[in-house]
């Protein structure tokens, strides 16, 4: 028979708290990347985008001390310093607001979402600290189109 490894009880909650947290950081991401023009499609418009972008962000951030545990504290810095320049990246865009190619766009995203890989760094730690995912598998994903 074989036995299933568990999350350690102690980081249960931390875990569950970072799943929270990412939620929204996975959403933001997604919004973005529906500004990116396709063949089919003309994108979202940018300014519709970045709005959505900036409020999923400001729900993980409002998140994030559900997932502050010392075994995990240096990669919860990184996520918070992580939303925080993604914030900032996309508040200096939404002001200067300028007319962009494709390619423009697609670097402008990537420095967007670039900053967000922290929480993939994050949920490796959580991984080698013992944590399983369980059932809902927990894959990072590159959003399409992006840097």
């Amino acid at each position: 028979m074989r036995r299933t490894r568990r999350t350690p009880e102690e980081l249960a909650p931390a875990w569950r708290g970072f799943l929270a947290a990412l939620e929204p950081v996975e959403r933001a991401k997604a919004a973005l990347v529906e500004a990116v023009p396709t063949a089919r499609a003309p994108g979202l418009p940018l300014a519709e985008a970045l709005v959505a972008f900036e409020e999923d962000l400001a729900e993980a951030g409002g998140r994030m001390a559900r997932w502050r545990d010392e075994r995990v504290a240096q990669e919860w810095e990184a996520c918070s310093a992580g939303l925080d320049e993604a914030l900032a990246g996309a508040a200096r865009l939404r002001s200067e607001g300028p007319a962009l190619g494709y390619e423009a766009l697609l670097g402008i995203l990537g420095e967007l979402i670039g900053p967000l890989d922290a929480f993939e760094a994050a949920a490796e730690r959580f991984r080698s600290l013992g944590v399983r995912p369980g059932r809902r598998r927990l894959r990072w994903r590159e959003p399409h189109g992006a840097c």
